[in-house]
């Protein structure tokens, strides 16, 4: 039992390519889903260094302002 050529022509021209294109899609999405991950560990980062920082900066100003 074979199958018609018009089902072959269709598996070929039509359904391989869109599967081809989901998975494109899927793999960008993965990607963009660790590149989100990654930028929100930086954010996470960035925002302690900077209550650090301003944390220092306001011992440094008690400090000034209790020399007065």
């Amino acid at each position: 039992m074979t199958l018609p050529d018009w089902i072959i022509h269709a598996v070929n021209f039509v359904v391989a390519p869109l599967l081809g294109w989901n998975w494109l899609l899927h793999r960008k999405q993965s990607k963009q889903d660790t590149d989100i991950a990654v930028l929100q560990t930086q954010v996470g980062f960035h925002k302690e260094q900077y209550r650090q920082i301003m944390g220092k900066l306001d011992d440094i100003e008690a400090a000034l302002r209790s020399k007065d």
